[in-house]
């Protein structure tokens, strides 16, 4: 296998393109004066549009935790969200694929063992998410397989730092169908700017933030209007989210002081 921090002509284009799409993995999502996205509060293709005030320079605070003026209208719509209740031949395929999931997780204990195995880092340690570690080879625009996360999170960005769950990115056009039922509501994350540098992704800016394409330009990163679709899975015992298995958040996920209190990019000191 080609190293990653020598890419290929053949994978040059996908590595682009992902890196952009994992950005939002690592801070949450600000809003602009006209934001167009699909709705992730259920797997509906349904688009709407979200115009603030023509005075307003940044969106408003809107998710415990994230960088300052940072707000992602499908996630925090997604904290009012009830699970649905499932027939019991759904709630064995979900039951499986959890199961599944917690494998994929385990065998990266470490991040140590995530870097080993050429999984790039994305971003620093954020309150209530975590620290990603990207494995490219895993995003798919194809069947969704819960045994092959495109990205492991972590308790922090030490080698010796554990891990805590999984991310899935997809990069199909609509929300992917993902775990068996209603529940894993997909995301994506708007005005992203990204930086491969020394085997990591760098995030410049807190991501969906008033980013601008010339902002990113500026530091010679990679800008992308909107992700591809994306969801957590706090399924690491001990780990559990207490929002559920697929929310955004983890509200036991804290910076080392305790707090959520992060720099002007959403990061924060982890364990």
């Amino acid at each position: 296998m080609e190293p990653l921090d020598q890419p290929t002509p053949q994978t040059r284009n996908r590595r682009g393109r992902i890196l952009a799409l994992v950005a939002g993995a690592a801070a949450l999502v600000i809003v602009t004066a006209a934001v167009t996205y699909a709705a992730a509060g259920s797997k509906s293709t349904t688009v709407r549009t979200v115009t603030l005030q023509p005075t307003t320079t940044t969106a408003p605070k809107c998710i415990p935790g994230a960088a300052a003026g940072s707000c992602n209208i499908d996630e925090a719509s997604e904290i009012n969200l009830q699970d649905q209740p499932l027939d019991a031949t759904t709630r064995a395929e979900l039951a499986k694929q959890l199961v599944e999931a917690r494998a994929a997780a385990l065998e990266y204990p470490t991040v140590a063992d995530a870097e080993k195995a050429g999984m790039l880092q994305a971003g620093q340690f954020s309150p209530l998410t975590g620290a990603h570690f990207i494995n490219i080879h895993s995003v798919t625009g194809g069947a969704f397989d819960p045994t092959d996360p495109g990205s492991l999170i972590y308790d922090g960005t030490d080698p010796t730092s554990k891990v805590i769950g999984v991310m899935y990115l997809s990069l199909s056009i609509t929300p992917p169908e993902g775990f068996a039922g209603p529940n894993d509501h997909w995301h994506r994350h708007t005005n992203t700017c990204v930086v491969y540098q020394g085997g990591k992704i760098v995030v410049p800016f807190a991501a969906d933030s008033d980013v601008t394409r010339a902002m990113c330009d500026a530091k010679h990163g990679q800008f992308m209007r909107e992700t591809a679709w994306m969801v957590h899975a706090w399924v690491v015992p001990g780990w559990e989210s207490p929002r559920g298995v697929f929310a955004h958040d983890n509200p036991d996920v804290l910076c080392a002081d305790g707090t959520t209190h992060a720099d002007a990019e959403g990061f924060c000191q982890g364990t």
